[in-house]
């Protein structure tokens, strides 16, 4: 075995020499099991796996051409340690036209790649110890600057913190000044962050990183597309406006003027642009902050955003401009919980109100017993209320029905999203609720109860 392995070592440095453009990483993982070995590449927020081969031993080696892109790659595999088999283990290493030799070993479980001959690895690593123990160290002595005082405890914390950020920015001066030219310096200097005095309080340290995290890094380099640093930039930056007191309307808001700080430290390069604008839908998308999306789509979204979450606001803006106030509202027949039909157009009531709504929704749950209650005691001008679940689950639905027991019009689509309503509504999000009046005409499209109301007191007062 060992004479194979060193017959193929010799063939590939034979092509590296021909070639004078190939390169390798080679080596071994020492808890692997027999089977597939994965090479994997990063590129704007995933990996995605390039290569596999079959290994028997843990020995691996991967071919790279010289036309490969410099940035974080993976190494992916099983291991077994203590009989324990566990799946999908990797690590990192750089990669930037330069061979690569590790060793893969185990330390209290966690897999460790020891690197023999490769600059950038080793001051890539060197830079990730420092900031783990630096971030450990910043977080422990954050913790004794409040409350402020004129404690020597507090005074000691405040020198501390003010010299570990110091010591921070020496060492990354340091290290870009004895390697100018490496990937690991450009990700380490994306890093950079603002100087925040330890006698600073808190929401003034908060208010100066929301001005100035950008300051020393913005998003201005597309090779770093290939490893994952803007993605964290980012969701960091968003971590400013995260307030847990806000409601939902509140915290769309905030993180409508983070959205705006963001994608103004963001280059005219058009991959930055598509990365940041793409990356900030699929969080938002995930968060279910529709009009945080809305907002990224209308102000930002150029045509040159390809992806699929990119493609589907941009249907979302069309379907939301065709239900905007002063638009007609589509008509429907829907069957209500006792089997009795309702069309829109021929609701004699002046104004009705249609709520598509879930069970599993909390803002939804949230609306509905004040919607209730202001039916009930406070509807002056006789407006019906029409709500739509989309619930999947018809025992959800029908449970929490009866624990409100409402006195309108309640019905379920059993289609949910893809229910016919609900699309002609061009309903992306719950709780969404329209306003219309007796020829149909929207009115209002409230984002929450608060809004509902102000809505009807307006037509109240005309």
């Amino acid at each position: 075995m060992k004479r194979a392995i060193l017959l193929i070592l010799f063939v590939l440095s034979r092509t590296v020499i021909l070639t004078g453009q190939t390169y390798m990483v080679q080596g071994t993982i020492e808890d692997a099991t027999e089977g597939q070995i994965y090479l994997a590449s990063y590129y704007a927020d995933r990996f995605r796996i390039v290569d596999s081969m079959e290994s028997a031993t843990g020995f691996f080696y991967f071919m790279f051409t010289g036309d490969e892109p410099p940035g974080i790659y993976r190494i992916i595999y099983d291991d077994r340690i203590d009989g324990v088999l566990t799946e999908n283990r990797f690590v990192e290493f750089i990669y930037n036209r330069e061979n690569i030799e590790l060793v893969v070993t185990s330390n209290n479980g966690a897999p460790v790649p020891r690197f023999s001959n490769t600059t950038e690895n080793l001051v890539y690593s060197a830079f990730m110890d420092f900031e783990l123990e630096y971030e450990s160290s910043l977080m422990t002595v954050y913790r004794n600057l409040y409350p402020a005082d004129s404690s020597e405890r507090c005074l000691n914390a405040i020198g501390l913190y003010d010299s570990l950020q110091v010591s921070r920015t020496r060492f990354m001066d340091s290290l870009a000044a004895r390697h100018p030219d490496l990937y690991a310096v450009r990700i380490m200097s994306a890093f950079r962050s603002p100087y925040t005095p330890g006698a600073m309080s808190h929401p003034a340290r908060i208010d100066t990183l929301k001005v100035s995290f950008f300051d020393h890094a913005g998003i201005d380099d597309p090779m770093l597309l290939y490893a994952p640093v803007y993605n964290f930039k980012i969701v960091d930056y968003l971590s400013l406006y995260k307030v847990d007191t806000f409601t939902m309307e509140e915290q769309e808001h905030a993180f409508i003027e983070a959205v705006d700080r963001i994608m103004d430290h963001v280059s005219p390069d058009p991959e930055l642009n598509s990365f940041a604008v793409n990356f900030l839908l699929e969080g938002f998308e995930l968060l279910g902050m529709e009009q945080v999306q809305l907002y990224l789509a209308e102000n930002f979204l150029a045509e040159s955003c390809e992806s699929d979450i990119a493609e589907l606001v941009r249907l979302r803006i069309e379907g939301y401009e065709r239900m905007i106030p002063g638009k007609l509202a589509p008509d429907f027949v829907i069957r209500d919980v006792d089997g009795k039909s309702h069309q829109l157009s021929r609701m004699e009531h002046p104004y009705v109100a249609v709520l598509f709504w879930a069970s599993s929704c909390e803002h939804c749950r949230e609306m509905l017993p004040e919607l209730s209650q202001w039916y009930l005691e406070e509807n002056q001008l006789g407006i019906e209320v029409v709500t739509i679940s989309i619930d999947s689950s018809e025992h959800d639905f029908e449970r929490y029905i009866e624990t409100m027991n409402p006195g309108w019009i309640t019905a379920r689509d059993p289609l949910g999203w893809t229910g016919r309503v609900a699309g002609d509504y061009h309903v992306y999000a719950t709780p969404s609720l329209f306003l219309i009046d007796y020829d149909r005409i929207i009115l209002a499209r409230p984002g929450n109860f608060r809004q509902f109301l102000r809505a009807v007191r307006k037509l109240e007062g005309e």
